[in-house]
């Protein structure tokens, strides 16, 4: 049987093309986050399932702390940090960097403290751990203890330490509280420290996002829509399967109990925005949350701090 020439030539051209993309190295794609969280469960998976390889991207996960993540944007050693509150904060002192996409915008983060800890009075004098000291642990613990008639910059001594660190300090006394996200927050629940307040009950923040600079909105946009887009599939992807992402949160997460990676699971899942744009009032009540915890005065307009472009393409 003879196939007509133009159908010859499209399969052609279709096995040329599949061999040549399998031949192409997938472009390395730097990201910073704060570490193995259930924030990034979503990330783990996309990334092992090849979401983002097949968006033609090698994606390497850096884990490191804000400051680290914001300075190693700030350089060009990668393309993104996903140290959403650090970003922000760097945006909000002038850097040129932008929020590009918010995933959760209700913090998860709860002040941890230990059992002879009845009161908040009870922590003056006392350290807190929480992460980078402008970061979204470090804000959400300022208003909540200001919340309870404290002052964080006299009051008490905020101490930056990586995630793993701050449950092990709270183990171990070293420090009276920490702003921890789960799973560490049941970890320390499970040995009988307590919540003392949490995060989202008094306010709205950045939890986890996507943050960049204004060089590379422009020069590797195409690059950052293509990531954006694996993300995105990703977090459709959690959502959708719990009962893939709840065994998956155990053996990630290093969490034995199956009851506990359900609640964990859904305790999170309701939060998330799948499209990473924020409304105008959700960005207003962000910008103003920061500028207070950072104590800046003069007023900010949101389009410094945030751009929403490559999401919307994104979503295209």
């Amino acid at each position: 049987m003879r196939f007509p020439r133009r159908v010859l030539i499209r399969s052609f051209l279709a096995l040329f093309l599949s061999f040549a993309s399998k031949g192409m190295a997938a472009e390395r794609f730097y990201i910073s986050i704060p570490g193995p969280t259930l924030s990034y469960t979503h990330l783990y998976y996309g990334q092992e399932k090849g979401f983002f390889s097949q968006e033609g991207l090698d994606l390497q996960v850096l884990v490191v702390r804000g400051i680290i993540g914001v300075s190693s944007l700030m350089s060009g050693e990668i393309d993104v940090t996903c140290h959403a509150g650090s970003g922000f904060a760097a945006a909000l002192h002038g850097l040129p960097v932008k929020v590009i996409s918010v995933t959760h915008d209700r913090p998860v983060h709860e002040l941890i403290v230990a059992p002879s800890i009845r009161a908040t009075s009870d922590l003056k004098g006392k350290p807190i751990a929480v992460g980078s000291l402008e970061g979204t642990a470090a804000v959400i613990t300022r208003r909540v203890l200001q919340a309870k008639g404290l002052d964080a910059q006299k009051d008490v001594t905020l101490l930056s330490m990586d995630t793993t660190v701050r449950l092990q300090s709270l183990f171990t006394g070293r420090v009276a509280g920490a702003m921890m996200t789960p799973p560490s927050t049941y970890l320390a629940l499970d040995q009988g420290f307590r919540v003392l307040a949490r995060g989202r009950d008094l306010m709205r923040y950045l939890q986890t996002g996507v943050v960049t600079t204004d060089a590379n909105i422009k020069q590797k946009g195409a690059k950052i829509v293509r990531f954006l887009r694996a993300w995105n599939r990703a977090l459709k992807f959690y959502q959708d399967n719990p009962e893939i992402m709840m065994p998956y949160i155990q053996r990630k997460l290093g969490v034995k109990e199956p009851q506990l990676a359900r609640r964990m699971y859904e305790d999170d899942v309701g939060a998330i925005s799948l499209s990473g744009i924020l409304n105008l009032d959700a960005t207003k009540e962000i910008l103003d949350t920061g500028r207070e915890a950072l104590r800046i005065k003069e007023p900010i307009p949101a389009e410094r701090i945030f751009d929403f472009s490559l999401a919307a393409e994104a979503l295209k």
